[in-house]
C-alpha cells in the first residue's frame, strides 16, 4: 500500500534533512567545523527536524489512531522554528564578532577574557552585563522561550480531546497559539532590523567595499523565515491551516490541500533557510578567526577586496 500525502511529504523532507545532517557531521569529523561554532546550533536544529519529520511520517501512516504522535509532531515542529530563529540571530552576532571593526556585537557584547563558558551562557540570558551594558539578545531569548511555551500549551490542550472538549478549549488554544506566534513574528521583524543595522555597520566600517556575502545570505533568509512565521500565525487562527481542526482530516488522514500548505509555507521555508545558513560556511571561510583578530590588515580579509570568501 502506498503512502498518503502526509507520509510522502514527511519522507521527502526526512531525506532532505538527513542530507544536511550528514554534511554537518562530515564538517565536524573532518575538522572543518568546531563544536563551539555557530554551526552546532544548526546541527541542533537539524536533529530536531529529523525527529519532527520522523513523527510526521508516523502521523501520515497511523493517522489519528494515536494522538500522542500528533502532539509530538506539533511540539517538535514548534521547537524547529524556535531553534531556527535562534540560529539566525546567532549568525548575525557571529558575523559582528568576526568582521566588525570593534569585533563585538551590540546585540550580545562579549564577556571579559577568560570567562568560563558556562558563565557566558548564563550571561546570554541576562538583560545587562557585568559592566551594565545592555544585552538585547537576552530579551530575545526570553521572548522566544515564552512564545514557544504558549504555542506548545495551546496545541496540547486540544490534542486528543473529544468533540465537546475540543469545542470548549479551541478558543483558548487559538488565543495561546496566536499570542505565541505573534511574538515570534515580532521577533522576526526585529531580526530584519538587526540585519539591516549590521549591513549599515559594515558599510561604515569598510567604506567602498562590497557587502559581505554572508550578510546577503542572511538578508535572503529573512523572507523565508517571515513567511514561516506568518503561516504559524495563520495556523493558529484560520481553520484551513489548523492541525487541530477536524475538517482538515479525511478518511485517509490529513487532506492533501492541508499537507501542501503545511509543507510549502512551513517546512520548505525552514529547510531552505537552514540550507542557506549552512552555506555561510563557504562565504565566511576567509573571515578573521577570533584567535587571530588584531593580526589582520584589510588586504588579508578576502571579502573586502572583492575576492570570493
Amino acid at each position: 500500500m502506498g503512502l498518503n500525502s502526509e507520509a510522502s511529504a514527511a519522507l521527502v523532507y526526512l531525506i532532505l534533512y538527513t542530507l544536511l545532517f550528514v554534511s554537518l557531521l562530515f564538517g565536524y569529523l573532518s575538522g572543518r567545523l568546531s563544536l563551539y561554532s555557530r554551526y552546532s546550533i544548526i546541527l541542533f536544529h537539524v536533529t530536531i527536524r529529523l525527529a519532527s519529520q520522523s513523527t510526521g511520517l508516523a502521523v501520515g501512516i497511523v493517522g489519528l489512531g494515536n494522538y500522542h504522535i500528533l502532539v509530538a509532531y506539533f511540539v517538535l515542529s514548534a521547537e524547529g522554528y524556535f531553534t531556527l530563529m535562534l540560529c539566525a540571530f546567532r549568525f548575525v552576532i557571529s558575523w559582528q564578532y568576526d568582521n566588525s571593526k570593534s569585533h563585538n556585537s551590540w546585540l550580545e557584547p562579549k564577556s571579559p577574557p577568560n570567562t568560563p563558558r558556562f558563565k557566558k551562557i548564563l550571561d546570554s540570558f541576562s538583560p545587562f552585563g557585568s559592566g551594565g551594558e545592555a544585552h538585547p539578545m537576552a530579551i530575545v531569548h526570553h521572548l522566544l522561550i515564552a512564545a514557544n511555551a504558549l504555542i506548545i500549551a495551546g496545541g496540547s490542550i486540544v490534542a486528543g480531546a473529544d468533540l465537546e472538549a475540543l469545542n470548549k478549549n479551541m478558543p483558548t488554544s487559538k488565543g495561546l497559539r496566536a499570542t505565541g506566534q505573534a511574538i515570534f513574528l515580532m521577533i522576526n521583524i526585529f531580526l530584519l532590523f538587526c540585519i539591516f543595522n549590521v549591513i549599515q555597520q559594515s558599510k561604515r566600517d569598510h567604506p567602498g567595499k562590497r557587502i559581505h556575502p554572508t550578510l546577503l545570505i542572511l538578508l535572503a533568509t529573512w523572507p523565508l523565515l517571515f513567511i514561516r512565521g506568518l503561516y504559524g500565525l495563520l495556523s493558529a487562527v484560520v481553520p484551513t491551516f489548523n492541525y487541530f481542526d477536524p475538517t482538515n482530516y479525511g478518511d485517509a488522514g490529513l487532506k492533501s490541500s492541508f499537507v501542501i500548505s503545511e509543507y510549502v509555507l512551513s517546512t520548505t521555508m525552514e529547510w531552505t533557510s537552514c540550507a542557506l545558513l549552512t552555506a555561510t560556511y563557504i562565504t565566511s571561510r576567509n573571515d578573521p578567526k577570533e584567535a587571530t583578530l588584531g593580526r589582520f590588515d584589510s588586504k588579508e580579509v578576502g571579502w573586502e577586496e572583492g575576492r570570493e570568501a
